[in-house]
Parts: C-alpha cells; structure tokens; sequence
C-alpha cells in the first residue's frame, strides 16, 4: 500500500472520530441545558411521593371541559395535571401521616401549601394523629391560560375519609365525608403546583343510567317481595363438596353447579349464599375470567329458580385507608356488570366484619362499611344490600343504612327469643334475615362433639323458633360436610379444623343427614329429643370412662402390690 493512500485512510478516520466527538459534545450541553431548564426532578426530594405509586388506585376522570376556558388543553399538559394532583393529594395524606408538612413544596405553592402546613402542624400540636385517604376525583376544567401556565378547574364530589387518633393511639373519630374543590394550578420551573385549593359542598354526583329491574326482590316494610308477592328466603350457604372456600372459583365447575343447584332445589330451597374471595377476584384490578365465572353461576341459578346473596370482600381484614381507593375499583368492575341480574337477592359488604374490630377497630370498620353502602348502591340501586353480622347483638350496627338486617347464630336455641326481641326493639322497621345457623356433627374424641340425631334437634328447635318470630328468612350453614378446611377458616388444630369440616346437612359421601328434611317449607319439625343418657356413648366420654377405668385399676393394683410389701 502506498504512503498516500495510508495517510488518507488515518484521515479519514481521524474526521469521523472528530465528528462523533463533536456531536457526543453538543447532545451533553443540550442535554444538560434541558435538566437546568426544566428544573428539579419532584423523585430527587426528600420525603415526597416520586411518581404515582403503581398500587394507588384512586381513580380520576373528567367531565366536559367549561363553555369559555380560554384555549384548548393539550393531552400531554392535561395528563401532567393529572398526575400531579394525585401526587399533591397523596403528599398531604402522608404529611398527615407523619405530622410535620414534609414534600408539600414540590405539589403546593401560595396559599394552598400555607393553608395545608398549618393545619397539619396544628393538628400534631393538639395531640392528634390524623390518616386521611381520597379514592376518587371527577375533574372539569374551566380555563387555560394563553402562555399554559395556569389551569382552574372543580373536582367534584370527592370522598374524602379521615380516621382522628389521640397520641395514645385511641380512636377519637372515624368517618368519610364527600366536597367540591375549586383549583388553581401554576406552571412554576417546569412543575405544576396548586396555588388554590378552596374546598365547598359537594355536588351530587350524576345518576347512573341502570335499566330497571322488575323481577328483583325488593324490601317493603318488614317484609321482602317478588313481583308484588311475598317473598320467603329458605335457603343455604354454598360452597361444592370437593373445592370449597379457596379452590371454589380457581376449579369453578359448571357441571357441579348445575348439579348442587338441582339438588337445593329438591330440598325445598330458594335461595344460597356465595362468597366473592378479594383478592382471587384480582382486588382493585378484577380479574375478567372470575367476572365470568361468577356470571355463569348466576345464569345457572336463574335458570332454576334460585336466588343468590354474594357476599363480598371474602378473607379481607385491612381496613387501612390507603386500601379503601382499592375497594372502591373492585366494586366498580363488579357490580355494573351485574347491576340488574335477577337471580341476585342482595349484596352482603362483608361476612361477619365485627370479627375484626380488634384488629381495625370498630369506628373503622364502620366507617368503611359506611362508605361502601353508598357506592354499593350507586353501581347497583336495584338491588338489595345487607352485612353479614356475626351475632343478634353486632346486626344492631349500621341497621339505618342497609335494606336488610342479617346476623349469624350459633348459640343455644333458648337464647335466641330474647336475642331477636332486642334486635327487633333496635331496629323495628327493617327485614331481619338470619344469614347462618348450624350446628357441626364432628363427633371425636375431643369434648364437645355433636351427633347428627343432635344436630336434627337443633335445627327443628331453631327452625321452630324462626316461625315464631318476623324473620324474612333463615340460610343453614352448610350444604356440604368437607374433606378440607383451610387453616385460614378456622385454624390449624383438629378440635378447630373437624367442626367446620362436618357443619352440612349432606355428608361428604352424598348422603342426606336428618336435618336435611326439616329446611323445607312446611316441614314437619316435631323431632324427638335426643336421650340424656346418650352423651356419655360419644367418644370423648368413652375415652373419658376409660381413663377412669383404667386409672383406678392402676391405683387398685398399686394398693395390693404396697399392702402385700407392707405384710412382708
């Protein structure tokens, strides 16, 4: 190769290094011009909210835009607002939270940040701990300036829940309440900020076009009624013999439903209770196959006369309420979409939530229940709704707000008259369902162990008692004995475990228990009284007896064997 055509090659490569060079050199100063320009990165902060969180799941839409409001709103400048005041809302819960206004520059500027500053540091120089959570904006803008730097706009009807503490951790007050919000939002350093957030009374939200329901059962009086007729709920909790609680809906059967639903029917029942697992169900983002599923099911039963209470929120105990937002998207996935289906008896918020007071407390419990009543029966205002209490005594709470007062029993059938009286003296112008009674035939050798021919009385006892009274109904617990029991049910021990897996009126074998024949309308409830002397042939008193028997042979020998010792 020659020299010249050497030095030309080095050129060259020389002239593109030089290039690349050159343009690695002007992309870093625009680059770094840019990041000066637009000002600092809210993520880069202490103690603010970066972004909004993949798991916040408060909802916000908007409504038309203002006749006048100056100039039309970009899509991208329209979503920066967006996610700038969830962001802003989310940055005030926690500067609660924490009790010192922590990261409200980056969202707030002007009268807004001082107004908010103050009433949280007034609130943490009172003694108060206050968590508040909002779970829905509905945004209309009214203007846009000219040079986009200014947006106003009103959120409306925002739920706004706030749970008030001592320093001590006592609950002073818990509860939801629902406001406009006039805003204005300033483009400052290349961040939106709220410069005024004016808070007045809410505007009712817009009424949900739901097509009517004429075959639902509706609520008059103390009563219940279909299609102008008097309607009895004689019915039963339900889960399949072989996939309950947990494995119901992931092995979801068509077959089997179709069969079970056929055989409530020949026991003489209208109506059962199914439960919609929170978190199977996908939470906040509902899974479409369940959604499915569950309408599957309620077709099945439509198809044969039989009416369905779901219960919702099944094996969810957190209260928080940074998970009421969540809540509220997994019933609006829910129960639109089932808003006038005419098997569905009714709504049940929640199974037995005064088991959790000790964990949430109750004013929380309340509250949520409270709030969810109302979106409940926005989404679905044709059906019914009701809370499975666990007990006549805790069915006296939120009584006012619901459509039918349900409460649980498992006590002795002498305690029940009284128990109902009081709850009527409570509450004496709603339906009272009685959503579980039973009794389990685990029959061991641990104590406490029923017979079926036990099991018979109680139910006729109970059933008895039922007629006696203003009831709109009774559902038994269950249709099925079970082979398994989660451990997250009842527990992990056999003395927990055995009762719960023997509580049906059908043995796991198929085969009809005693009881089963009394749930009918109508059924003859004149069942004999088991014999006392009958207890003592359970196991546990036979092991018992046993113990005893062999515990005095023992002493009895051990009496000979000393006396002899003694003689020699």
């Amino acid at each position: 190769m020659r020299k010249t055509h050497l030095k030309l090659i080095i050129w060259i490569l020389l002239a593109i290094l030089a290039t690349a060079g050159f343009w690695a050199s002007v992309s870093g100063i625009a680059n770094l011009l840019a990041y000066f320009q637009r000002g600092a990165e809210p993520a880069s902060a202490l103690n603010i909210v970066p972004n909004v969180p993949p798991d916040l799941h408060v909802a916000l839409s908007w409504d038309a835009d203002g006749a006048d409001i100056g100039r039309p709103i970009e899509a991208f400048t329209r979503s920066q607002v967006e996610a700038t005041y969830l962001r802003a809302w989310l940055q005030w819960n926690l500067s609660y939270m924490k009790g010192e206004p922590h990261g409200l520059t980056t969202y707030f500027t002007g009268p807004a940040r001082s107004e908010i500053s103050a009433a949280v540091r007034r609130a943490t120089a009172d003694g108060l701990r206050i968590a508040q959570t909002n779970t829905a904006h509905r945004l209309q803008l009214h203007f846009y300036s000219a040079d986009g730097t200014v947006v106003a706009f009103t959120d409306h009807d925002v739920p706004i829940a706030q749970v008030i503490r001592a320093q001590s951790g006592t609950i002073l007050s818990a509860g939801a309440t629902r406001a406009d919000y006039d805003v204005v939002m300033l483009l400052e350093d290349g961040e939106w900020r709220i410069r005024h957030l004016v808070r007045r009374a809410a505007t009712p939200p817009p009424v949900l076009q739901v097509p009517p329901c004429p075959t639902c059962v509706t609520a008059n009086g103390t009563g219940l009624e279909l299609e102008g007729v008097p309607f009895y709920v004689m019915g039963i909790n339900y889960y399949p013999q072989a996939t309950p609680w947990d494995t119901f809906w992931p092995q979801y059967s068509p077959a089997v439903i179709d069969r079970d639903l056929s055989r409530i029917k020949g026991l003489g029942l209208n109506t059962i209770r199914i439960f919609i697992p929170y978190e199977q169900f996908g939470g906040p983002r509902v899974d479409l196959v369940m959604l499915d599923r569950l309408g599957d099911l309620l077709d099945r039963a439509q198809a044969q006369d039989v009416k369905v209470i779901v219960t919702l929120f099944d094996f969810r105990a957190d209260y928080g309420l940074l998970q009421w937002a969540s809540a509220d998207r997994h019933l609006e996935a829910i129960l639109p979409r089932f808003a006038t289906h005419p098997a569905i008896l009714m709504w049940d918020l929640k199974n037995e939530p005064d088991l959790d007071d000790k964990v949430s407390g109750a004013p929380i419990v309340d509250a949520w229940l409270a709030h969810t009543v109302t979106l409940v029966r926005r989404l679905a205002p044709h059906h019914l709704v009701t809370i499975g209490w666990s007990n006549p005594m805790a069915a006296r709470r939120l009584a006012d707000q619901v459509d039918i007062v349900q409460f649980h029993y498992y006590a002795p059938v002498v305690e029940f008259a009284p128990a109902y009286a009081a709850l009527r003296t409570e509450v004496p112008d709603r339906p009272v369902l009685l959503g579980e009674f039973g009794l389990p035939t685990w029959n061991s050798v641990f104590p406490h162990g029923h017979t079926e021919a036990e099991q018979a009385v109680y139910y006729a006892d109970l059933l008895t008692a039922m007629r006696e009274v203003d009831a709109v109904g009774t559902l038994a617990w269950t249709l099925y004995d079970f082979t398994h029991v989660p451990a997250t049910v009842a527990g992990r021990w056999p003395w927990q475990t055995g009762p719960q897996a023997h509580m049906g009126v059908i043995r796991a074998d198929g085969r009809e228990k005693p009881a089963a024949a009394l749930l009918a309308p109508g059924a003859v409830l004149d069942v004999p009284p088991v014999p006392g002397w009958a207890r003592w042939l359970k196991p546990f008193w036979l092991l018992v007896a046993g113990g005893i028997i062999a515990v005095t042979a023992a002493a009895v020998w051990f009496t000979r064997v000393h006396a002899k010792a003694l003689r020699r």
